[in-house]
């Protein structure tokens, strides 16, 4: 394999890879020489490991940022709906006032 096609395929590996991993790796590459195919190949794993390794951190995370965000959200809303005041009575019905904090 020719450094060009081991660079091709480098680049198709590193498509869906976080920037700054993917700048990493291209680095990493042109500072590397392999001495066979079998060795680039072995590379190339660790890379694609690495990068789903990462993407599975980065999901976990950002689902926990939503979770905490809906949840905010979530005690926002009742907090509003707890704080509201009842100002008097306009023939037999409530008149109602939300206090803001």
């Amino acid at each position: 394999m020719t450094r060009t096609e081991q660079k091709k395929e480098l680049i198709e590996v590193l498509q869906d890879a976080p920037v700054k991993m993917a700048e990493r790796f291209k680095r990493d590459f042109e500072r590397m020489a392999f001495d066979s195919d079998s060795d680039f190949n072995n590379w190339i794993d660790d890379v694609c490991l690495e990068i789903d390794h990462a993407d599975h951190k980065e999901n976990r995370f950002q689902s926990t940022i939503s979770q905490a965000m809906r949840e905010r959200a979530e005690r926002i809303i009742q907090e509003k709906k707890n704080n509201s005041v009842i100002q008097g009575l306009s023939e037999i019905k409530y008149e109602e006032k939300r206090i803001r904090m």
